[in-house]
């Protein structure tokens, strides 16, 4: 049977689920989670909600630590706690890896190299920072201890190859959005190169591309299959938000065949 810690994995999996499944419903109905090019000045909010979000801020490069980092202080807790069967397999040692790359890039580099970036509301980095301490939690949690995924495996090899391709589209696209101005340059501009010549949100994409590479990889087990549902929830809406922000920016000078 099941152990109790087993169990409260599963309730925050389910509870993960619901939540971002209610997100993604709130997000496709027209409401732009406020940070970055949606986090217009207080006065500028036409709606209750996103006026009261954004009445605080947090300095970009330092919300980005602060709210990201629970993932790594995470993994570092679990691995010592682990189970050796858990630690001793290369799957489960692989997608911990996977998962400790992504967010010491999304932790320490990508803020250092931010460029001009617009402040992040407290709430908003508040409830990054709770899906990342649940996350992270669940995560390293269950491939140290809970799980044991096969290196031999079709879908641990397969998954783990989509997962990197992920990563290099999601890196790729950052690399290309923080170098899109010259010094001294202000305003928005078009991005081209890589995955944007074919779709709005590139480093979105990735990182949809990513977690569910990760939840193939894991083999379908429920910490990686709620990771790539939560994420799908979160950052589609803000994809197709995207898109359509850029299409009403540069009306015809937009690529028409870009999605």
């Amino acid at each position: 049977s099941a152990s109790a810690e087993e169990q409260v994995i599963f309730w925050f999996c389910s509870a993960l689920i619901v939540s971002f499944l209610l997100a993604l419903v709130i997000l496709s109905s027209g409401v732009e989670a406020p940070y970055g090019r949606y986090n217009q000045g207080i006065g500028e909010q036409n709606n209750v909600i996103m006026r009261a979000l954004s009445s605080c801020n947090v300095n970009a490069k330092l919300a980005w630590v602060l709210q990201e980092c629970p993932t790594l202080i995470a993994a570092a807790v679990s691995w010592p706690l682990g189970s050796e069967a858990s630690k001793a397999s290369a799957g489960n040692c692989l997608l911990l890896l996977a998962f400790v790359v992504h967010y010491v890039n999304r932790t320490v580099v990508y803020p250092m190299r931010m460029k001009g970036s617009k402040p992040i509301p407290l709430p908003v980095m508040f409830l990054a920072m709770m899906f990342c301490a649940a996350n992270g939690y669940i995560q390293c949690r269950s491939l140290t201890k809970y799980l044991v995924v096969p290196i031999a495996s079709f879908s641990t090899v397969a998954g783990l190859m989509v997962w990197c391709a992920g990563f290099y589209i999601n890196y790729d696209a950052d690399h290309i959005l923080r170098n899109l101005r010259r010094p001294g340059e202000t305003g928005y501009k078009i991005p081209r190169g890589g995955m944007f010549e074919y779709v709005s949100g590139a480093n979105f994409f990735g990182e949809i591309v990513e977690w569910t590479g990760y939840a193939i990889a894991m083999g379908g087990a429920l910490p990686g299959l709620t990771f790539a549902v939560c994420t799908a929830c979160n950052i589609g809406p803000r994809a197709i938000a995207h898109h359509k922000w850029y299409l009403q920016k540069f009306s015809d000078e937009y690529p028409a065949t870009r999605r």
